[in-house]
């Protein structure tokens, strides 16, 4: 976060500052995969395909849920991101 002051501090983030969203998971407090998004390109794919981007967000949470209980861990979890989810996870 940028320095704020006290009348300052719900002020919008400056033009010239860059936001990130990191997508990281771990296991065991290591991280085994990780991705970052760069705000202004995802401003941008919302206005393009809103849909397409919660879909792809979705698979990023179900790719993690689905792979929990697989021998493959991290290598599911990259197919589960590439190629979505072929099966459901485990209830």
């Amino acid at each position: 976060m940028p320095d704020v002051g006290l009348t300052t501090a719900t002020e919008p983030v400056p033009a010239d500052e860059k936001v990130i969203i990191k997508y990281t998971v771990e296991v065991g407090g290591l991280p085994v995969y990780s991705e970052t998004y760069d705000v202004e390109k995802l401003t941008e794919e919302l206005r393009d395909d809103r849909k397409l981007v919660a879909e792809l967000w979705l698979r990023r949470l179900e790719a993690v849920v689905a792979a929990r209980h697989e021998p493959r861990f991290s290598a599911s979890v990259t197919a589960g991101l590439a190629d979505g989810v072929k099966t459901n996870p485990p209830r």
